[in-house]
């Protein structure tokens, strides 16, 4: 029988076959990433063209000016979303480079275009693993921050529901912003302790983090607000580009914000297409036919701000990637035992 490897550090055979395993894991998920990551290219390649041939006929005469209004507020939207992402990992005790995660956002967000649904939540927690963030708060922070993101949206949503009610009112589709208070509700340490003291027993690992005050929490929810009124903004400006005055600037924008909720709650659907211009048009008070032509050309400008954000967001990483990594802890909150500090 071979003789057991030396359990003392430094001697021959120790750390060999566990350094190995980490870096055979490191190298598959380095394949996986890039095939996913060839794979959305893929997909939103095709969903452009696919969409684009829908609204061609029908935005030769929109607007050019409101277009290109619309497709700046639907960047700044997104781009929101990747800033409020800076706030979701202070409060789990991380502090990382604003700029760093708005990159790391974009380029994990074409994850949403490949069926499944778990892409974008796998992409962006990957990306910031890499980037120097602990595992268990790098994933457990993008799955905070699409909660907290769409419940601000649903907060927004509330706001603008009086103004949206009109003869026909929103219909009955409007019933999921009754999910609000229990969102609110979920976000409390009562409730998200025992899930995480769950998730230690069935994955078997420490998974050092800890639960963020639920103040901290709905701060974090209104932080997120920006980024829905850029996204509604956006297709408001594409309704006045292809049929002004056919309905009002309330009622639009709480339907962009309905259809961008009900697109996350179909989650095998990639980006929640389809589901999102059905609940537009219902929603948005505007005849079928230019509801479609709305919610389809608001689609492409979203799908143009990911690519864009991506290529960007993947350009700026490139560059920054001999900095190192650029994670500390964040002031007054508890840190996880293994983050590496560092400037930030």
């Amino acid at each position: 029988m071979d003789p057991l490897p030396d359990p003392r550090p430094g001697l021959p055979g120790v750390g060999a076959a566990p350094g190995g395993r980490k870096r055979l894991i490191a190298q598959v998920t380095t394949v996986v990433g890039i095939v996913i990551g060839l794979a959305a290219c893929v997909f939103v390649g095709n969903e452009l063209r696919s969409e684009w041939s829908r609204v061609e006929d029908s935005l030769r005469e929109a607007s050019p000016a409101w277009m290109f209004v619309g497709l700046v507020l639907c960047s700044a939207g997104m781009a929101f979303m990747g800033w409020g992402w800076t706030d979701v990992l202070r409060v789990l005790g991380v502090r990382v480079d604003r700029a760093r995660v708005v990159a790391w956002y974009f380029v994990g967000e074409l994850g949403k275009y490949v069926p499944g649904g778990v892409w974008p939540v796998l992409g962006r927690g990957e990306l910031a693993r890499r980037g120097g963030v602990p595992g268990p708060v790098a994933y457990a922070s993008t799955a905070l921050s699409l909660v907290t993101l769409y419940l601000a949206g649903m907060v927004v949503a509330v706001v603008l529901l009086p103004f949206a009610l009109g003869g026909q009112g929103p219909g009955a589709v409007a019933a999921v912003l009754a999910l609000l208070p229990f969102g609110l509700a979920a976000l409390h340490p009562r409730v998200l302790n025992p899930l995480l003291d769950l998730a230690r027993r069935l994955t078997r690992r420490p998974l050092a983090m800890e639960v963020p005050d639920w103040h901290d929490s709905v701060a974090v929810v209104l932080r997120y607000v920006p980024s829905w009124i850029g996204n509604a903004a956006g297709t408001v400006a594409v309704a006045q580009a292809v049929a002004p005055g056919e309905s009002g600037v309330a009622r639009i924008a709480f339907a962009a914000i309905l259809s961008w909720v009900a697109g996350l709650l179909a989650v095998p659907v990639p980006a929640g297409a389809g589901v999102r211009e059905t609940v537009f048009i219902a929603t948005s008070g505007l005849p079928s036919e230019l509801g479609a032509t709305v919610a389809v050309a608001a689609r492409v400008l979203f799908i143009i701000a990911d690519a864009g954000g991506a290529a960007l967001g993947a350009a700026y990483l490139r560059r920054v990637a001999r900095r190192g990594p650029v994670v500390g802890h964040a002031p007054g909150v508890s840190a996880p035992d293994d983050v590496p500090l560092g400037p930030a």
